[in-house]
């Protein structure tokens, strides 16, 4: 574990791939987009809320923040209302956390997508 200091004084504790970011009034309240941090040359972003979103929707806002797609598994939607989007995500996400907590550019973040169910639809 090492503390890192960014200009602003801003601290921040890198554990296991993640920042903890704390003393900062961003990380003591909600806010509508991912927070990004860059430091000796490595960004660290908040990981975006993809649940919901369709998968192509979900790739970009990933991108966006220099995150990947990991795994992609599958789960059941039993009443067929939510087939295609983006059931649950790993990381989940960490926007409005407190402390807020940032995970370095290029990590894969694995999704469980919405399937139809062996049965008809109701």
């Amino acid at each position: 574990m090492r503390t890192l200091r960014w200009a602003s004084a801003v601290a921040a504790t890198a554990c296991l791939g993640t920042a903890l970011l704390t003393g900062s009034a961003s990380a003591q309240s909600a806010v509508a987009s991912p927070v990004c941090v860059t430091n000796h040359g490595v960004r660290f972003c908040e990981m975006p809320d993809i649940v919901g979103l369709g998968i192509g929707e979900a790739r970009s806002t990933l991108a966006a923040f220099g995150f990947s797609f990991g795994v992609q598994r599958s789960t059941i939607d039993h009443v067929c209302n939510n087939i295609g989007l983006i059931a649950r995500q790993s990381p989940r996400t960490s926007v409005g956390s407190n402390p807020l907590v940032l995970y370095p550019a290029g990590t894969a973040v694995d999704v469980w997508i919405w399937q139809r169910p062996p049965h008809p639809c109701p």
